[in-house]
């Protein structure tokens, strides 16, 4: 031991310990003069903080997550329902759940000039609501291209506005178009009250191709976006009203979601914008348009559905807005328990 006096061994031993840590780097509290030596001189220390209390903060995290997670669909839920103005799952039937105008379905049982429509599905057996083929339920199924056209009439349905209008529809198809379409376009959906090329929507198969080419078409009025009336013919591509999707991800063994939106239509001048989504999935977007569609009081605008078609469809819905990235990712989980929603 070494030579110390008793009352300095004693004062040592009652003296203490300070609990220290290392400290870990060291700052200048004042901001260092640009273009000088910095030296640090002040050094912070960082105390370890209890594995117990890490493991109750990542438990009430891995706790709470899944709570906040399910708020929120629900609150996307309930917008999609508050804006929904016409939904058809087709497990009830083949008129719409859910309509805000008239819930049948049509069928055009003869064309010009002695046109003709009838309530219910009349297609003579070549479409046909077929039982558990559905997303969760029944589908509509078209098995020849000359079938006789279906409709559901838009008025309400569809919720037009002549100034600022937006919207949404969605729908969900279920073939391999190489295999199983006719050569010819092939619309599963067009809305309009006149033809294909004036005040209208629609989705289409290109008339070939290996793939062939899914697009949206958005025509204006006619005399608005070909004011020159040139034939289809000599527009070129990048002059026609389209969103083109060179290799679009149907199979015949699964179901792919379709759905389109539009805003600010019908301001009378370009500020109008329509997207298209596959799967959940933004395609491209229209844009630089004069979006203007004048579906007059006294016109019959129609939503068609399986113009030229061969497949399954299911799922028709139609929102009053353009609805957000986020909504349409919803509702293309939601996979057929819309209906599920709607009847609640």
């Amino acid at each position: 031991m070494p030579n110390c006096t008793p009352s300095l061994i004693a004062s040592q031993s009652r003296k203490p310990r300070r609990r220290t840590a290392t400290p870990v780097v060291s700052l200048n509290r004042a901001r260092p003069n640009m273009g000088h030596t910095w030296t640090p001189n002040c050094p912070i220390y960082l105390l370890p903080i209890p594995c117990c209390r890490v493991s109750s903060l990542l438990l009430l995290w891995i706790a709470l997550f899944p709570l906040a997670l399910h708020a929120d669909e629900n609150g996307t839920n309930r917008a999609l329902l508050k804006s929904l103005t016409f939904y058809a799952s087709f497990n009830r039937g083949i008129d719409a759940d859910f309509a805000h105008g008239d819930p049948n379905l049509y069928t055009i049982v003869s064309g010009k000039p002695d046109f003709k429509t009838a309530v219910g599905l009349q297609a003579e057996g070549m479409t046909k609501l077929i039982k558990g083929k559905g997303l969760s339920g029944d589908a509509l199924q078209f098995t020849r291209r000359d079938a006789k056209k279906l409709f559901y009439k838009a008025k309400k349905n569809l919720a037009y506005g002549r100034r600022e209008w937006s919207g949404t529809v969605s729908l969900w198809l279920r073939l391999d178009p190489e295999k199983d379409l006719d050569p010819g376009y092939c619309d599963p959906i067009q809305i309009t009250p006149r033809q294909w090329n004036d005040g209208a929507f629609f989705v289409d198969f290109d008339r070939a191709g290996d793939p062939r080419d899914f697009r949206l078409g958005v025509f204006a009025d006619l005399d608005i976006w070909n004011a020159q009336n040139r034939d289809w013919n000599d527009i070129p591509a990048d002059q026609r009203p389209l969103v083109v999707v060179h290799h679009p991800p149907f199979a015949s063994d699964k179901w792919t979601h379709v759905l389109f939106t539009w805003n600010q239509f019908n301001r009378g001048d370009k500020s109008g914008v329509a997207a298209f989504y596959l799967d959940g999935r933004l395609q491209g977007r229209l844009t630089g348009w004069e979006q203007t569609m004048t579906w007059g009081p006294h016109e019959e605008c129609r939503i068609q559905i399986g113009l030229n078609y061969i497949g399954l469809f299911d799922d028709l819905s139609c929102f009053d807005r353009a609805l957000t990235s986020q909504e349409i990712r919803r509702l293309y989980e939601l996979k057929g328990e819309l209906s599920a929603l709607v009847a609640k």
